[in-house]
């Protein structure tokens, strides 16, 4: 669990779009080093470091392997996803117009 009190918070307002960062992120397929196990969907974390800053920990620089907390996303694909049901809606209605 996050911690998302509204008492926590302040400067409440909605978020902008989130198309343009949702089409930056790009997912990859791979193969595991450690066991040669693949993966269909996954990320890069130096790549989506500047997509996505707060998804990922840890510097390129370092020896450290960076992560992704890839639920630091949802947010951002909620988003996208209300705004494109939001358009499909009113194609629908302009379309039995």
């Amino acid at each position: 669990n996050t911690s998302s009190d509204q008492r926590l918070k302040e400067n409440i307002a909605d978020a902008d779009d989130a198309g343009s960062k949702v089409d930056a992120i790009k997912v990859r397929q791979f193969d595991w080093k450690t066991d040669g196990s693949h993966q269909d969907y996954g990320m890069v974390a130096q790549e989506l470091q500047s997509v996505a800053p707060e998804a990922v920990t840890g510097n390129a620089d370092s020896d450290d392997m960076m992560m992704v907390d890839y639920s630091k996303l949802v947010p951002m694909l909620i988003k996208e996803i209300q705004s494109l049901r939001a358009r499909v809606t009113q194609l629908e209605t302009e379309e039995a117009s």
